[in-house]
């Protein structure tokens, strides 16, 4: 399919683009049951079900912003201040603790590349994924304090003051922005270091592999069965069997984390195997478990949230509806 210049900038189709990446985040939350996750069936203390949904809406007109600065070029900040200003209005306005900080730190730069593949009429997620990376690498020390600024805001609990951020500015500095610019930081330089541990800086510096296998993972089984909401559940837990979740590994522990993924392996196998209805049994019993222990896996929902967004461009991209199946 060729992208036509004239086509693909007429509003109606940059919109569907925009649509695809919040409906994304829409679709990750509203998958249960997600073990250890906020779903439509599940709140948490200090998270409920309908701030991801408010979310996914205010995060459109992000979307479309990263879209059209990808069409027409940017100046000194490239996308930084995109993540801080969905990270901070999402929990101005809905009031709600963090929503969306991973997720929108792996699909603002997904909306740049989109805009820049449009502008150079170069079709394909490859395409996007690598005017994505292309844009994170010229980001400069602008974007990089607007993204201190989205994680002051978002304040996960799991980031202290005390931990060792080797030779780069702790995100709780006072006076992280006047040093971070002394420095001349780069933002791919931060989520480089980040990456050792943080697996949505890893996934991003790294050119979204986990996500583009989830993407194919979420395509066979829908194709195979045709029930959405169960195929973004059996992606959760590919996803979760296969990776270490930031959150479980610094609020919990590395014997956590390993328990989570056999456990997440587990239940996969048993789905995988159960063409009934009765396939949600084992899944909403591991997430109880998971809810008791308070494990919430976070991380492994932003990859989630990436790898329906990958499935929806695609599908836009070939000219299909949002949620068509297509062996493609």
């Amino acid at each position: 399919m060729e992208w036509e210049r004239g086509k693909y900038l007429q509003a109606p189709i940059l919109e569907d683009f925009s649509r695809a990446l919040s409906l994304a985040l829409i679709l990750e939350a509203s998958a249960w049951p997600k073990p250890g996750n906020v779903h439509r069936l599940r709140d948490r203390p200090d998270l409920r079900y309908e701030a991801f949904l408010a979310t996914g809406v205010m995060a459109y007109s992000y979307f479309r912003r990263g879209i059209k600065r990808g069409l027409n070029g940017w100046r000194s900040i490239v996308l930084g201040d995109l993540i801080y200003g969905l990270v901070s209005d999402s929990m101005r306005k809905t009031p709600s603790s963090n929503t969306c900080l991973g997720s929108s730190t792996l699909l603002i730069p997904l909306s740049l590349g989109l805009g820049r593949c449009i502008a150079k009429e170069i079709p394909g997620l490859e395409c996007v994924i690598g005017e994505a990376m292309e844009a994170l690498n010229g980001a400069g020390v602008w974007d990089t304090i607007y993204y201190y600024r989205a994680v002051r805001t978002a304040s996960p609990s799991y980031l202290k003051p005390s931990d060792d951020t080797g030779e780069y500015v702790n995100i709780w500095d006072p006076h992280y922005a006047r040093k971070l610019a002394e420095k001349n930081t780069r933002l791919i330089d931060v989520l480089k270091y980040s990456s050792r541990i943080d697996v949505v800086a890893d996934e991003l510096v790294n050119g979204y592999k986990r996500s583009i296998a989830s993407e194919r993972f979420l395509r066979e089984r829908f194709n195979l069965h045709g029930d959405w909401n169960r195929s973004v559940v059996e992606t959760y837990l590919y996803i979760l069997m296969e990776n270490n979740d930031t959150i479980v590994l610094l609020k919990h522990g590395a014997g956590m984390v390993e328990y989570v993924k056999k456990r997440a392996g587990e239940v996969l196998s048993m789905i995988l195997k159960d063409n009934s209805s009765e396939w949600v049994k084992p899944v909403m019993l591991l997430d109880e478990e998971l809810y008791r222990l308070k494990v919430n896996p976070g991380a492994i929902a932003d990859l989630t949230a990436s790898s329906i967004a990958l499935f929806l461009l695609k599908n836009i991209i070939q000219g299909n509806a949002f949620l068509k199946p297509s062996t493609v």
